[in-house]
């Protein structure tokens, strides 16, 4: 469990926002004498507002150290705005930093020393990332408390707050909700407090626009309470949360991107999301093989620019849109398809027959997709696998007669059941472009036996007149990066 523990909490470090701008550590904050050797301070001629600019951008420990430069300084550092990482103020115990024994973290000197910037820093903070403080203890004698309240004197902008040095199941203090001036809010290992009595409405969060909870205990409440409050909100990201929670409803007229990033549920519905342009599902969860063992029930109500979805998994995902559950067989009519998907990943075991079946079914849900993904995982108990002629059979599919131009099939073994859909795809997608097929990495199937049995494809009958057949071995396995799926600003997430 330990271990399990150790890799939730590496992904969660992993998923956090950083600085806005890069710092460096080392250097000197004093003034370089001049090639006659005598020092020439030009620096300090610039004007406050300049300097205040520079300062946040250093180390936490450089701009501190700024300070003692002079009184003009003193005031330089004290009102520039407040931009501290505490990993910045990092002390490590004597002994161990090798394989054997690995450096531990002194926890009560990051805590002072973070108590020590945050009282007497007078200027509006920035940004604030704290991993390395002692959470527990701080709540236990208020000053948690006291820092939130002086973020929200000091009208804090960007927060990250993480409950270290143990993920207990620590209450978070109410008074993180009262912080209005915030934009960006990520909170780490915390129990959401009772919002029961709390203000609620757009006055709480005016300016929030991105929510991240990572392995924080939240129910549907809790979401419902964030949403309700944040009326400009445009990311929500649920990471790392290993116990399913109850359902979650989705009512906003801002969000533009969910994200479940290695995160469990009973059910998701997205109830009313209008803006919606990307859901990202990744189920894998540190610690726990079995995922499969936590179906999710997704529903798709009001979300009409909805251009992103994936991975959906046949196996875990009970598929719903507006009030139709979608099952193999299911009569498509328009008010149970999604049409503004441009972009649809599916997460598929080809070797599980009923998985498999499910496929095609899933694909006439999104009539106008043009890029489609598709993951290919081993099924652990075989199922029975589907032949070519079970593909011929399968009726017309929307979005494969006319709309798809890339296909990206990812983690390619070689197996019969992944050629039969390959082939199934070169006969069916009149507009493909391109089909790409990724070899799986560190498979004990040789890169030459699977390029091989790739050959096949070249004499396969095409519907599309020029597609192109590119094969990609990667050096290894890249995993999905949190940052890239979140960020609107990358037209496909799923391209790696």
């Amino acid at each position: 469990m330990m271990v399990a523990i150790e890799e939730v909490i590496r992904l969660v470090l992993t998923c956090l926002p950083t600085a806005p701008f890069p710092t460096t550590t080392g250097g000197s904050a004093h003034p370089s004498p001049s090639p006659s050797g005598a020092r020439e301070d030009r620096i300090s001629r610039l004007p406050d507002k300049l300097l205040c600019d520079i300062v946040a951008r250093l180390p936490a420990k450089d701009a501190a150290r700024t300070a003692t430069l002079s009184r003009r300084w003193r005031r330089v550092w004290a009102s520039a705005p407040l931009v501290l990482d505490d990993s910045d103020l990092l002390v490590l115990l004597p002994g161990g930093g090798d394989a054997h024994r690995p450096a531990r973290i002194n926890w009560m000197s990051v805590t002072d020393a973070v108590s020590r910037v945050i009282l007497s820093h007078r200027g509006p903070i920035r940004f604030l990332r704290l991993t390395c403080c002692y959470m527990e203890l701080l709540a236990r004698y208020g000053s948690l408390q006291h820092w939130l309240c002086l973020l929200a004197e000091r009208g804090a902008e960007d927060l990250v707050l993480v409950n270290r040095p143990l993920p207990y199941e620590l209450c978070l203090p109410a008074d993180v909700l009262r912080i209005a001036s915030l934009r960006t809010l990520y909170l780490g290992f915390w129990r959401f407090p009772d919002t029961a009595g709390l203000p609620r409405g757009p006055a709480v969060f005016p300016r929030l626009r991105e929510i991240g909870l990572c392995s924080t205990t939240v129910d549907a409440g809790d979401i419902d309470y964030l949403l309700g409050c944040s009326p400009v909100l445009e990311k929500l990201s649920i990471i790392a949360s290993l116990y399913p929670a109850a359902h979650f409803r989705i009512r906003s007229r801002s969000l533009q991107c969910l994200v479940f990033w290695h995160a469990l549920a009973i059910g998701l519905d997205v109830v009313v999301a209008p803006r919606l342009q990307r859901l990202i599902l990744w189920k894998g969860c540190p610690g726990m093989p079995d995922t499969a063992a936590f179906p999710t029930r997704l529903r798709i109500g009001y979300a009409t620019q909805l251009e992103v979805l994936g991975y959906l998994e046949p196996g875990i995902h009970q598929l719903m849109i507006g009030g139709t559950i979608i099952e193999s067989g299911t009569k498509m009519i328009p008010s149970n398809m999604v049409p503004s998907v441009k972009i649809l990943a599916l997460k598929v075991r080809f070797g599980n027959r009923k998985e498999a079946r499910m496929l095609p079914t899933f694909l006439r849900c999104f009539p106008n997709v043009e890029t489609l993904h598709v993951l290919s995982c081993q099924a652990d108990e075989p199922t029975g696998k589907l032949n070519f002629k079970s593909w011929q059979e399968v009726g017309r599919i929307d979005c494969l007669e006319t709309h798809i131009t890339t296909v990206v099939f990812d983690k390619f073994r070689g197996e019969r059941c992944e050629l039969v859909f390959l082939k199934f795809i070169l006969e069916r997608v009149q507009s493909l472009l391109k089909l790409v097929v990724v070899l799986a990495y560190g498979h004990q199937a040789s890169v030459d036996e699977m390029l091989t049995k790739l050959k096949s494809l070249t004499t396969a009958k095409r519907a599309s007149e020029y597609p192109t057949l590119l094969a990609v071995a990667r050096d290894g396995d890249s995993d999905r990066c949190f940052q890239r799926v979140s960020d609107l600003s990358v037209s496909d997430p799923f391209e790696w």
